[in-house]
């Protein structure tokens, strides 16, 4: 024999005789994989899952309920809003000719005490009125 050691080829090597062939060897291209054990990485990926999914929907659940109790304050304050400027527009009704009632009144005492100096003044002569416009007769 020689001193290197015999070439081995690529792929599966040949089956022994003494045990039987397994399922996947029989099939032509099946490929042997050794894989991680799944249930170690598992469980904490699922409970990491749930606990963002409960946070979400707590976090989504407080923002809409903040959105609607801010809509409901709006409609709220609208509707107080509308019932003061209703109760405002029924008082300025009702007080309204009691206020202006006086100022009628004295609009009214001004026009006919000045109809009245007009009157007066028309009637005599306006240049008497005026004292510095008389002059004294010798």
């Amino acid at each position: 024999m020689s001193e290197f050691p015999e070439m081995q080829p690529f792929g599966p090597g040949p089956a022994s005789h003494n045990t039987e062939p397994s399922a996947e060897a029989q099939q032509p291209g099946a490929q042997r994989t050794v894989a991680a054990p799944p249930a170690a990485i598992e469980p904490r990926q699922n409970r990491a899952d749930l606990v963002l999914a409960i946070l979400a929907s707590v976090g989504a659940g407080f923002i809409l309920g903040y959105l609607v109790s801010r809509y409901e304050q709006t409609i709220l304050r609208q509707t107080k809003l509308d019932a003061f400027l209703e109760h405002a527009q029924d008082w300025l009704q009702e007080q309204g000719p009691k206020i202006t009632q006086p100022i009628r009144r004295g609009l009214e005492s001004t026009g006919s005490t000045f109809e009245q100096a007009i009157k007066k003044v028309s009637t005599s002569n306006p240049l008497d009125s005026l004292s510095f416009l008389n002059r004294s007769k010798r």
